[in-house]
């Protein structure tokens, strides 16, 4: 889990981006009295999925990085998997993408990898449909 200081930095990184994202938004309406609705929406929705992408991020990154792994073996051959550094890689969600900067494991036998904690989902399940508690 996180420090507080480090909760409190992504909480105040999280409020800039909100304040940021409605100054955007409240300037553009101003410049544009008479637009429609859609119109509006379409301003909305790409600032939105980018917020959201932010949010995930933290919170995907709120228990941490994956780095403190010990002894993790290949699910496939058995064989221990070896720690490969922490590439950042973009995740595309309907909620909006996110970049992640988290751990890799991978398996010189069989060329496998990981990026841990947390076991697969299937395409659409969550966390909370997968039946772990």
């Amino acid at each position: 889990m996180k420090s507080r200081e480090q909760r409190e930095q992504d909480e105040r990184r999280w409020q800039a981006k909100c304040e940021e994202m409605y100054e955007e938004l409240y300037e553009w309406r101003e410049q544009h009295p008479e637009a429609s609705f859609d119109e509006i929406a379409n301003q909305v929705t790409p600032r939105r999925l980018e917020l959201m992408g932010e949010l995930m991020s933290q919170l995907a990154l709120q228990v941490g990085s994956g780095e403190v792994v010990e002894g993790l073996i290949c699910e496939q051959c058995g064989q221990a998997l070896a720690y490969k550094g922490k590439p950042r890689r973009g995740v595309e969600h309907l909620e909006g993408p996110a970049q992640l900067e988290r751990a890799y494991y991978h398996c010189p036998h069989c060329k496998g990898g990981i990026f841990p904690p947390g076991p697969a989902l299937e395409a659409g399940e969550t966390q909370l449909e997968s039946g772990d508690d």
